[in-house]
């Protein structure tokens, strides 16, 4: 029973990085009426997650948990925007996740690894992007909500059965760009709020665990290049809370 109990918890732990905080896909806004459809790839490549709370008692089963942490993931999405006015965008984004990492954990002082394989899930987001231009300066701010619904398998040191995990991330991240010819550097700072809850044991189990993320605070620096007058292409880094980065292009109707 501790066996099984353990591997839900250091299992589901490691999975819900697949909601890393997103891309914010560009620094300029479409123009009021443009439609924009995008392609973004994202891999990341490392974050912390903290337990929240559970249906059962850890202590009282003996665990504890030590170290999670992700091995990659993959995320591609179809972003659609459209420009309510010239400075203020609505989003919606589609696609499919894929994970793997794993995580540390003690029972009554023994050592186990649990790894975890999170299958390819439907992800979808939407959001809202606002801008501000002072010159060549652009001042910004993006606001989106993720969430993706994994099946996933347990592996490692435990056998068991895996149900769903359930994971939403809101995520807040303003930032300042500027103009240099067909450039457009930019340079933010972000807020995102994981939330998690994963569902093991079979489906008549019951059990379930919530996780968040264990920093909540970091920057994120990008570039974007226009190729003409509708098309463009971004690139973007992110770090301190995790380790990340995305490509992505865009065609402006």
């Amino acid at each position: 029973m501790k066996r099984l109990i353990l591997l839900g918890i250091v299992l589901f732990l490691c999975l819900p990085v697949a909601v890393y905080a997103a891309s914010i896909g560009g620094a300029e806004t479409q123009g009021k009426g443009k439609l924009a459809i995008g392609l973004e790839q994202e891999l990341s490549f490392e974050r912390d997650l903290e337990f929240d709370k559970a249906n059962w008692d850890l202590a009282a089963e003996g665990v504890s948990i030590e170290k999670m942490e992700i091995d990659k993931l993959y995320r591609t999405m179809v972003k659609a925007s459209y420009g309510l006015i010239d400075n203020w965008d609505i989003y919606l984004k589609l696609g499919v996740a894929d994970v793997k990492g794993k995580a540390d954990a003690l029972e009554e002082g023994e050592a186990y690894t649990g790894i975890y394989d999170g299958k390819n899930a439907f992800a979808y987001g939407f959001g809202t992007k606002g801008t501000y231009k002072l010159g060549d300066w652009l001042i910004g701010a993006d606001l989106q909500y993720l969430r993706h619904q994994h099946d996933w398998t347990p592996k490692g040191d435990f056998v068991g059965e895996g149900d769903k995990i359930t994971i939403q991330e809101w995520q807040v991240a303003p930032y300042v760009g500027y103009k240099i010819g067909n450039f457009i550097p930019y340079l933010g700072v972000k807020y995102s709020d994981l939330r998690a809850k994963a569902e093991w044991g079979g489906p008549d189990a019951g059990n379930w665990e919530k996780a968040k993320a264990d920093d909540n605070f970091g920057v994120f620096l990008g570039t974007d290049y226009k190729i003409g007058k509708n098309f463009s292409l971004n690139i973007e880094g992110r770090f301190v809370d995790e380790t990340a980065m995305s490509f992505g292009a865009t065609y402006k109707f």
